[in-house]
């Protein structure tokens, strides 16, 4: 990625003869409901001029917000995650997924209370030598005041972050769920991407030129529907599209392009919504030899800007989510000691799935017979996803079990590192021992490491782990903490 591209904050200016032409990143597509807020930031001020923010768990919130920002775990939608926040403990998740051009993303959250933040970010790539470290580009989306979800359409392909995280001294329960679809209707009635026989990127006249959108065959006379709510600004008649309509949607700031209808059935200026009928699929202009199909292209601003239409048309393969092993929520908030080595991914591992392919069928156009894989084989060559790490994990290393997905848990270590790890019935239960104290002991807190309490010779407590200097006990109340020397 061009240093200059971020200095000028995705603003290029393009010389194009003798006038500037500005070509900005397409934005979002966010409704009013899910506009960026500034609550986050507010309520941290409000810490700050409060003086909380200086107090052991304020800086432990702050600090949270910011870590997870650059340790966030990656994601291939869908996902569905079931997390605990322990109100004693500040603590933010964020997880990092990609998104082809023209999906829309739905993320329900399902919480005991509203007292949280949710924010979505635009990822921009940083211009290091191997192009894998990622920042924050802009705020897109937010949670609604007394809401659980947040949809926004992506108009870019892209990286985004989601970062979740309650108010101080708020915990409980709460299950993620982030989701992608087409963010438009399907142009050709009763058909579906099994009717797409050829696509964005093409060769056409023996490879002169690329086809700008994709074709949809269906029988001559089937409707030919609006895609979104838009106006019509053109119907008329082309050389190579023969009859067509367009479209102008102001809401996405595209073009809609239709061409080849045997019939045209509406007018210029007439609004238009999603499924109306506004054409016939027919074989008009030079799709005269080939059978009838839709030829339908977008172009973003204007059309100079031709855009791949499969991301607004065509849902993202279908992955059927591994169910969690029974009883595996029940391990959340468990401490857990791993008998040996072992180690810890930052990504959420999900369900295997092959990205639909389907088959280039027109005999006419060359490369009949290829499959194509859609856009999500094709991201952005300008944009490589986070650097995933790993995290090793010594045995007899207490982790705390904070999520589970799938048949995987998320675990946090004492230090604040979070990985998943796969459930394993042979140790995945807490191995809590109880032990009668030989000596007086202090008992600290696991997160500020402050004195808190005593204990006495001859009590006992259930013993977690021994971390050297320190043995992570629960206690009586079922507080986890530490125990050091009396000294």
């Amino acid at each position: 990625m061009k240093t200059w591209y971020y200095i000028v904050a995705g603003v290029l200016a393009v010389v194009v003869a003798g006038s500037v032409l500005w070509i900005r990143r397409p934005q979002e597509v966010v409704e009013e409901p899910f506009q960026p807020r500034e609550s986050h930031q507010t309520y941290r001020d409000a810490l700050t001029r409060l003086g909380v923010a200086e107090t052991a768990m304020g800086e432990a919130w702050i600090n949270a917000a910011a870590q997870v920002m650059d340790e966030s775990s990656g994601v291939t939608p869908p996902l569905t995650e079931t997390v605990h926040f322990d109100p004693r403990d500040p603590a933010a998740v964020s997880y990092w997924f990609p998104v082809t051009r023209g999906r829309r993303v739905v993320i329900d959250l399902e919480a005991e209370h509203t007292y949280y933040f949710a924010d979505v970010f635009r990822l921009a790539g940083d211009a290091g030598d191997n192009g894998s470290e990622m920042e924050m580009e802009e705020l897109v989306a937010s949670r609604p005041e007394d809401e659980n979800q947040i949809i926004f359409e992506a108009q870019a392909n892209g990286f985004y972050l989601l970062r979740i995280q309650p108010e101080l001294l708020r915990g409980g329960r709460f299950q993620v769920s982030i989701s992608e679809s087409a963010s438009l209707a399907f142009p050709v009635e009763g058909a579906s991407q099994d009717d797409i026989w050829s696509y964005f990127g093409d060769g056409r006249d023996a490879g002169s030129r690329e086809h700008h959108g994709v074709d949809i065959f269906a029988p001559r006379g089937t409707p030919v529907l609006a895609v979104s709510d838009s106006e019509v600004v053109r119907v008329g008649e082309r050389d190579r599209g023969g009859n067509i309509v367009t479209l102008r949607d102001d809401a996405r700031n595209i073009m809609l392009y239709y061409a080849h209808l045997d019939e045209q059935l509406t007018t210029t200026g007439t609004r238009v919504s999603a499924g109306d009928v506004i054409g016939t699929v027919g074989n008009t202009g030079n799709a005269i030899t080939t059978p009838p199909h839709l030829h339908i292209g977008i172009y973003q601003g204007g059309w100079r800007r031709p855009v791949d239409p499969w991301g607004y048309f065509v849902d993202p393969p279908r992955v059927t989510p591994v169910a969690a092993p029974e009883g595996s929520a029940d391990r959340i908030g468990q401490w857990i000691v791993p008998p040996a080595d072992v180690v810890a991914d930052q990504r959420v591992p999900v369900a295997a799935s092959t990205v639909a392919r389907v088959q280039n069928r027109n005999p006419y156009l060359r490369g009949a017979g290829d499959t194509f894989a859609g856009a999500e084989s094709e991201p952005d060559p300008e944009l490589q996803p986070p650097a995933m790490r790993t995290i090793a994990i010594d045995a007899g290393t207490p982790l705390l079990v904070v999520g589970v997905s799938g048949t995987h848990v998320r675990v946090r270590s004492l230090n604040g590192a979070e990985g998943f790890l796969p459930v394993s019935d042979g140790w995945m239960e807490s191995s809590a021992e109880d032990i009668t104290l030989s000596e007086r002991r202090r008992v600290r807190d696991i997160v500020s490491g402050d004195t808190f309490a005593t204990l006495e010779e001859g009590e006992t407590v259930a013993r977690i782990a021994d971390i050297g200097g320190g043995e992570v006990v629960r206690l009586d109340s079922g507080r986890v903490a530490v125990l050091t020397p009396d000294s």
